[in-house]
């Protein structure tokens, strides 16, 4: 996967500075970095407009502020090819159009995360950002110096599935890192199995071992076998359980100290891009590290 264009996203807050600089050491070192903000002007009360500035006076404001704050972020970024673009509207959508304008080949935003919540939940504009982007998307979850030496791939048979394990294979190579692939069977999918084996076996609990262990087997071999061209098989390495995909690949992470998420995004429409999974979601408000959401593209 070459990396040559990214857009990242920023707002001049904490959060987007520390994005923007993971990306660019780790992901995109010699990419063009372009650096995009959105003015998102706020609604104006119908009964206040008399009594405030100008719309264009005040986007003339807000345009002078952004041009000196991104300058400073352009600056900081010393290894970097950087540009600046500043655009008005809905973010989320601004972001969506202006990474199919240049072609990006991966798109970052920082993560605001309500403190207040015992999950930290994602912020309203990397929610949507995520949903829409039409491109790959790095939101950078409480990024570190460091490169990403253990990552943790949740992957499904589907078609978004190859991409994912081309990023994946790309990843491990560039930071020499231990991948651990993961794979859940619903627990709709597994009741259903396990009641069938009951008609070969004498009991439930023959039934299930059975199961897993036929399952468990074939489902390991899959996930190696799409990913592990030019990945060290000692550097590779699959799980395979039952439950909610989402719950269980942030427990997942958690238990191996992932230092970053890899997961596929599904849907080509713009009408179900625009509908993000459920198991993309609770990894997104439930991870404690970066998170790559890979997409058909």
């Amino acid at each position: 996967m070459n990396i040559e264009r990214v857009l990242v996203a920023v707002d001049f807050g904490e959060e987007a500075t520390h994005a923007a600089r993971y990306a660019v050491e780790h992901f995109a070192p010699d990419a063009d970095i372009t650096l995009l903000h959105v003015i998102d002007p706020p609604r104006r009360p119908v009964f206040a407009r008399d009594h405030l500035p100008p719309e264009e006076e005040l986007e003339a404001v807000a345009r002078e502020y952004a041009a000196t704050q991104m300058h400073e972020l352009a600056s900081f970024l010393t290894s970097a090819r950087v540009r600046t673009e500043i655009r008005v509207g809905a973010p989320h959508e601004v972001v969506a159009l202006f990474a199919r304008e240049i072609d990006a080949d991966l798109v970052v935003v920082g993560a605001h995360r309500d403190r207040a919540r015992p999950a930290g939940i994602l912020g309203s504009t990397a929610d949507r950002i995520a949903r829409t982007c039409p491109v790959p998307i790095l939101v950078a979850i409480e990024p570190t110096s460091e490169a990403p030496g253990n990552i943790l791939v949740p992957i499904d048979d589907d078609d978004v599935a190859i991409r994912v394990a081309q990023w994946t294979r790309e990843l491990a190579r560039r930071f020499d890192a231990q991948v651990t692939l993961l794979h859940v069977w619903s627990v709709a999918v597994y009741s259903h199995v396990s009641s069938m084996a009951l008609v070969s076996k004498k009991t439930e609990e023959h039934a299930r071992a059975e199961v897993e262990r036929e399952l468990n087997a074939a489902a390991a071999h899959w996930l190696e076998e799409i990913v592990h061209a030019g990945v060290d098989r000692d550097r590779l390495r699959a799980e395979v359980t039952w439950g909610k995909p989402g719950d269980v690949a942030v427990e997942t992470a958690a238990r191996i100290h992932a230092d970053l998420i890899v997961i596929g995004r599904h849907g080509k429409h713009p009408v179900v891009s625009a509908l993000l999974g459920s198991t993309v979601r609770s990894v997104l408000h439930g991870a404690q590290c970066p998170v790559l959401i890979v997409t058909d593209r």
